[in-house]
């Protein structure tokens, strides 16, 4: 059964999608809860809400947009992801709270030195953001580099981390969430 669930957070509410095998997909929290309604219904619609099963998901996100350290421990679906990818993904589930990872040092950890533009790919595929925290990437000079996700959620949440860029500055968020 497909289910999914509504987390409530600081910066809106957001939604975790599950099949029997585990997460999904993490839905960003939206500024308006009738958007996040809209696009469960448009893009899900085979998805049945359910409460209270979420595996701890939703008090961990809301901590985590708190400014909390957390860590996720839950079984995720990655679905048709290729097997390099699903390595990529996984190996990043290891990479900790304010920490970062250049692009070309994560596909050496994933046994593909040469790999970098490979890696952005299977980051650009990450179904499940937050929970492996494709936000954590940075280019090889410490720059924020590309991002798949909503405007200016990378910022956000690499600030709300307290990360530092590779010119020393902390990353601060200029564009407003969309």
């Amino acid at each position: 059964m497909k289910t999914y669930c509504i987390y409530e957070t600081e910066w809106g509410d957001g939604a975790l999608l599950f099949s029997e095998k585990g997460l999904v997909r993490v839905l960003f929290p939206s500024l308006s809860a009738q958007d996040l309604l809209v696009e469960l219904d448009e893009r899900f619609e085979q998805y049945k809400h359910i409460q209270n099963q979420d595996y701890g998901l939703t008090s961990t996100l809301a901590r985590y947009f708190s400014g909390e350290r957390v860590s996720f421990d839950v079984e995720i679906d990655f679905g048709r992801l290729s097997d390099f990818e699903r390595t990529v993904l996984n190996k990043l589930r290891g990479l900790s709270y304010g920490e970062t990872i250049g692009y070309r040092d994560l596909a050496e950890e994933c046994g593909s030195g040469r790999a970098a533009r490979a890696v952005g790919n299977a980051l650009a595929k990450n179904p499940v953001p937050i929970v492996v925290p494709c936000h954590r990437v940075l280019r090889s000079d410490g720059r924020l580099g590309g991002w798949s996700g909503p405007k200016g959620w990378k910022e956000r949440l690499l600030e709300l981390e307290g990360i530092t860029l590779g010119d020393g500055n902390r990353v601060r968020a200029e564009e407003p969430l969309s």
